[in-house]
């Protein structure tokens, strides 16, 4: 499943419906953290958007250890967006 045009989803745990993460109005680190080589959510935002982003499917997972491994994850243009 991809976003496609959807603002949002439904919260499995209480059925409401909430926004995806907005790149340009939120702060990554205040929804996400990274465990490895895995995208943890951290809100509901952070939940829907990884569910529906398929975020941590096998072979991103995968793709995050080798690149950990040679010490391009996370690129350094992204590491201050996601810790502050």
């Amino acid at each position: 499943m991809q976003k496609g045009t959807d603002l949002g989803s439904i919260n499995w745990r209480n059925g409401e419906l909430v926004r995806f993460f907005n790149p340009r109005r939120d702060f990554w680190g205040d929804h996400f953290q990274l465990d490895e080589a895995v995208i943890q959510p951290l809100t509901d935002i952070g939940e829907v958007t990884a569910r529906i982003l398929d975020f941590n499917n096998d072979e991103r997972i995968i793709e995050r250890l080798l690149l950990i491994e040679v010490g391009k994850y996370p690129p350094t243009s992204a590491k201050g967006r996601i810790s502050k």
